[in-house]
Parts: C-alpha cells; sequence; structure tokens
C-alpha cells in the first residue's frame, strides 16, 4: 500500500496498471500518459473513470501500487462527485459503539464495524457456530476504509492508531486476545495496513473465513447437510489487501477448505474474471454511474453463470447489498457466507434468507 514512485519504471512496464483495467479501453502509450500526469499532479479523465477498486495495484508488474496515486489524486481533486443523498460510509463513522448481541463470557469477540446494517448482522451472525460469540460495532470500531471507495482514501491511514486502540481497549474488556472480523476492509486494515504504518496490534486480527474454517475443523460431526452444489465467489476490493502466502491470498485458502468441509464445487477454474482479473461490485461508482455499475454487475454474474455457478457467493457485506438484485434478475441466487454454512449444518435461515438488508429480493 502506498505509492511507490521509485517503482514506477516506464522503462521496465508496458503500463499495465491501465492497459489490464477491465474499465477502460487504454494501449501502453495512453495508459503510461495517464500515470505520468497523475505523478505531475495533472488532471486526467482516469480520476472520474476509475472505479476505485484497486485492481491495478495487483496488475502493476513493479509493485508500485498506482491505485494509491489515482485514489490520493481523486480526494484532492474531489473528482468523484459522491451525491449528498449517497449514504455516506462517514455516517457509519459516527454511530456510538454498542454490542449487537452479548454472547458467553470468554466466547468470541466479533467486530462488525460500522456497516453492521448493512446484511443483518444480528441474523446472519447467529446458529451454531456463532452461539458463543459477543459482536459490537458502531462507529469506534468502523476502519473508515470504505472511504476509499466515496473519494477520501486518507481516512482509514489517518484514524488507524484510534482504531487500533479502540479495539484493543475492548478486547481487554471482555478478556480475549483476538478479534475477529466480519469484512475483509476492517481485517485488512489491522493486519496489512497497521504493518505497513509501522502501528502495533495488540491483539490477533481473525478473518471470519478462519473463524469459520476453525470452528468447522473442531465440529466436524455437524455437517449434516453436505451441499454438493457449484459456487463461484465474489471476490471484492477489498480481499486485494489482504495478506498473502506467497503468491496466494490467505482467504482463498481459508474459503477452499470450507467447501471442502461443506460439500462445495467452486466453478472459479472455469471463469474469466476470476483471481486478479476478477470484477468489482461496482459500489464505487453506484450513485453516480448507475448503469455503467450495473453493466459491470452483469457481466461478473453471466461469467459465473456460463461457468455453471448454481449459486454467487459473497463474503462482503457491500458486495452482496449491491449486487444482490442483479443476481435475482438473472436467476443466479446471492448468498452471504455465513447463511451458506448454516444450510451445511441443517439451519433455518431465518427471514432474511440468503441476501442482504433484512430480506431477500423479490
Amino acid at each position: 500500500m502506498a505509492f511507490d514512485l521509485s517503482k514506477c519504471n516506464f522503462s521496465r512496464c508496458k503500463g499495465e496498471c491501465l492497459v489490464r483495467c477491465p474499465y477502460v479501453s487504454y494501449d501502453e502509450d495512453e495508459a503510461k500518459r495517464a500515470v505520468r500526469a497523475l505523478i505531475a499532479g495533472e488532471p486526467h479523465p482516469i480520476l472520474k473513470d476509475c472505479i476505485t477498486c484497486a485492481a491495478c495495484n495487483d496488475f502493476c508488474p513493479r509493485g508500485a501500487n498506482p491505485w494509491d496515486l489515482i485514489a490520493e489524486r481523486q480526494e484532492e481533486t474531489g473528482v468523484l462527485g459522491i451525491p449528498a443523498d449517497a449514504k455516506p460510509s462517514s455516517d457509519w463513522l459516527t454511530k456510538p459503539a454498542t454490542v449487537i448481541r452479548r454472547g458467553k463470557p470468554g466466547g468470541p469477540l466479533i467486530s462488525a464495524g460500522g456497516i453492521y446494517e448493512v446484511v443483518p448482522q444480528a441474523e446472519f451472525l447467529t446458529g451454531q457456530v456463532f452461539s458463543d460469540a459477543t459482536i459490537i460495532g458502531g462507529g469506534p470500531y468502523a476502519c473508515g476504509f470504505t472511504e476509499t471507495h466515496l473519494g477520501r482514501a486518507s481516512r482509514p491511514v489517518k484514524h488507524l492508531p484510534q482504531f487500533i486502540e479502540n479495539l484493543a481497549r475492548t478486547a481487554k474488556e471482555f478478556g480475549v486476545d483476538e478479534i475477529v472480523f466480519t469484512h475483509d476492509a476492517c481485517y485488512n486494515v489491522a493486519t496489512t495496513l497497521a504493518m505497513q504504518q509501522g502501528v502495533r496490534v495488540p491483539f490477533r486480527p481473525v478473518h471470519i473465513l478462519e473463524y469459520i474454517r476453525n470452528w468447522l475443523r473442531d465440529h466436524p460431526d455437524r455437517i449434516v447437510n453436505p451441499l454438493d452444489i457449484r459456487i463461484a465467489v465474489q471476490g471484492g476490493c477489498t480481499t486485494r489487501y489482504a495478506p498473502k502466502g506467497g503468491d496466494r491470498e490467505i482467504w482463498s485458502d481459508w474459503l477452499a477448505d470450507i467447501f471442502d468441509m461443506i460439500g462445495v464445487t467452486s466453478v472459479e477454474e472455469k471463469r474469466v474474471y476470476t483471481g486478479v482479473d476478477r470484477l468489482c461490485c461496482g459500489c464505487g461508482i453506484f450513485h453516480t454511474q448507475h448503469e455503467r455499475a450495473v453493466d459491470i454487475q452483469r457481466k461478473n454474474i453471466q461469467d459465473a453463470a456460463d461457468a455453471g455457478a448454481e449459486q454467487l457467493l459473497f463474503i462482503c457485506p457491500a458486495c452482496i447489498s449491491v449486487m444482490r438484485a442483479t443476481c435475482r434478475k438473472m436467476k443466479l441466487e446471492p448468498i452471504y457466507i455465513t447463511q451458506l454454512v448454516k444450510r451445511a449444518l441443517g439451519e433455518d435461515l431465518g427471514p432474511a434468507g440468503t441476501a442482504a438488508f433484512g430480506y431477500p429480493v423479490k
């Protein structure tokens, strides 16, 4: 993370950062002109065309992190123009700290961050896997990473020390030494960003997928309904910041283990838009370029269906909230990770069903 000018060497790349971008059509010369303009602090259409997915960081062969340069310029210029009636993530940052549900003393402590209402966490984080867990949420536990999609990329960095302090204090209060995060963004801020910024984290951050994987390993006898279904995965933009084990993203290994245990077959190897080429949900432009966002979703969902997926799995609350309607219109069921596991455990999904915002889309 953070743009590294010393690694942005145009004589040693082919402009892959923007040539490979699936949302614009730049050749090598155009890509390099765009990045040169941004380095010089000059305006360029890429600032508006960028959908804030951070894929260009993965595409850059030099590891220069060009997305972080784009994000910096977007914040300086205010070019994204997020409308006032679009619910800003800054609203979530002002919510008071709350215990969404109190679990058993010494049980797992789960942070739903500031977006605990985006999917109904009080209902989605229920059942055997979460029966002992205490769930917290609110502004003090919000990492602010969603601000990067609204042209305010400095927010998670500026707030980082206070974010970690708030969580550390709460972990001590509940007598635990680790915190489970329901959203990639918060987990990545407490791991990747904290390491990059040299901020000490006095508790162990745990990804929701790691937590579920470990619970299933400890309770194999609880899997009473192996699913035997084919599933595609919406990786989400924030997974691009996740810690890596070698060249692999650790979150995908945890998910693969979960799939093996509950009888799910991934179709990702048959997809065009997968791995580093996975597509964004479009949340960054959902309010300002709505039709463009929906077109991206359609392309993404059709690719999953063409690969033989029976369902599209989400691990990000924001992704499922903006894609669920398009999924249903295209006859591919969206399902949140906790609900998928509940099915394998033979549990009722509750009124919220598989999707977000409390109830399935009709």
